[in-house]
């Protein structure tokens, strides 16, 4: 496909929330938004990682762990993945990216799922790398998830997977590169293999924390001298779909366990998991950083509208002043741009787009988000009385209802027309 596109029905599907910036478009869709942005977090998320003119400068003291947030839409995974792709280099760390939503079935998972997968992904990049780590602890693992004859004959038979040599040889490595292949459908399943490794985590987290750190510390030494990276971080996305009661017992009942992990770590949370995160005592495990909305401003539009003209041509597709009408109506949020710009091609056909279109589509997207809405977050909206961290709030954060800026919280733009009219009953 050619950018900006030409065709109407291209045009509906790369406007689609969907549609994703990969590898083989990132050079033609990316639009770098860091000078319109009011704040440069990942100079900080950086400095915390001792990242100095591009260098590790020196070994963490202790391993940072990394709280990383944002409005659904804002372009954090985006953002996050260019810096990890970034910071991933010989000179720096041996970075580990995982896509939760990629690695395992989110329905499905349990808090102790993250600590097997952490270990399999480091397994998987060793192995990317050509590199072997024979450490006792993967072996010890191996033998106490998967020793058991019934557990060995389910993963044969259901899953075309036969360890018992890996098993019996105490080859750790190898067994767990070989279980990896099927990682996402083992644990989206209700297995005897699955409830095994999770009631022996359960049974003692502590132990698998001790073992994980034994397997990085070996994989450290392994990785630095073969110039792979002066040390190991894990960026871990994709948590947006799973359940508030994960990030409680993550983040907030049992934080003690991931401040344990002797490996420096980036999570990206939902902006109403991260104030619930910021509130407890547990916050003080973590290092904490959002990506605030860009304001709509004479600097920031002509940066939004390259958002979209990148992808579809500006004109076949807009009249005067369609385009800047949806970017004002964006609130700053480039998923919000893309939505606004989507529903007025579909509703329009795939035809230019007046200014009349384009108001109609926020129109009708407003309405619909009001709607969502109970009568106490719209009173907290008609009040303006969502700067606390009280769960309508957050309902009013992750829904987008309202919007963060640097220090100041706002009501989305699609929404404001009721905000205004409390009295208006048709809202």
């Amino acid at each position: 496909m050619e950018y900006p596109v030409k065709n109407k029905f291209e045009a509906r599907q790369v406007t689609e929330l969907d549609f994703e910036i990969s590898p083989d478009n990132e050079a033609a869709l990316y639009v770098d938004l860091d000078s319109v942005r009011p704040d440069h977090c990942f100079n900080d998320i950086s400095f915390v990682l001792n990242i100095d003119d591009d260098q590790l400068y020196k070994l963490t003291d202790s391993y940072a762990k990394i709280i990383f947030s944002g409005h659904r839409g804002c372009g954090k995974s985006t953002e996050l993945h260019r810096f990890q792709k970034k910071i991933d280099h010989p000179d720096r760390y041996c970075s580990i990216f995982i896509d939760m939503e990629k690695e395992v079935e989110i329905t499905t998972f349990e808090p102790e799922d993250l600590f097997v997968t952490l270990l399999f992904k480091l397994v998987e990049r060793l192995d990317r790398d050509g590199l072997v780590l024979d450490t006792a602890p993967l072996a010890d693992l191996m033998r106490e998830w998967l020793a058991d004859t019934e557990i060995q004959k389910e993963l044969k038979d259901s899953y075309n997977l036969d360890i018992a040599g890996e098993v019996s040889a105490g080859s750790g490595f190898l067994g767990f590169i070989k279980l990896k292949s099927s990682l996402k459908a083992l644990f989206s399943s209700s297995s005897s293999t699955v409830k095994r490794i999770r009631e022996k985590v359960r049974k003692n987290p502590h132990n698998l924390v001790h073992r994980i750190n034994l397997a990085l510390d070996d994989a450290r030494r392994v990785i630095a001298g073969s110039g792979k990276g002066k040390d190991i971080l894990f960026v871990i996305d994709g948590f947006e779909k799973m359940r508030f009661e994960i990030f409680q017992k993550l983040f907030i009942r049992e934080a003690s366990l991931i401040q344990a992990l002797d490996s420096s770590m980036i999570f990206t949370v939902p902006i109403n998991s991260y104030f619930s995160i910021g509130d407890n005592p547990s916050s003080e495990f973590f290092q904490t950083h959002i990506l605030p909305m860009i304001p709509v401003n004479t600097h920031s539009r002509p940066a939004l509208s390259e958002i979209v003209t990148r992808r579809i041509d500006k004109k076949l597709f807009f009249d005067k002043g369609s385009l800047e009408k949806a970017v004002d109506m964006s609130g700053g949020c480039p998923r919000q741009l893309l939505r606004i710009v989507n529903r007025a091609i579909v509703n329009r056909k795939g035809e230019k787009l007046k200014t009349d279109d384009v108001e109609k589509a926020c129109s009708d997207l407003g309405q619909e988000m009001w709607d969502s809405l109970d009568s106490e977050h719209r009173k907290n909206i008609w009040e303006k009385a969502f700067d606390a961290a009280d769960r309508k709030t957050l309902d009013l954060l992750f829904s987008l209802a309202v919007l963060k800026y640097n220090g100041k919280r706002d009501v989305n733009p699609l929404i404001r027309r009721f905000a205004d009219n409390p009295k208006d009953k048709s809202a």
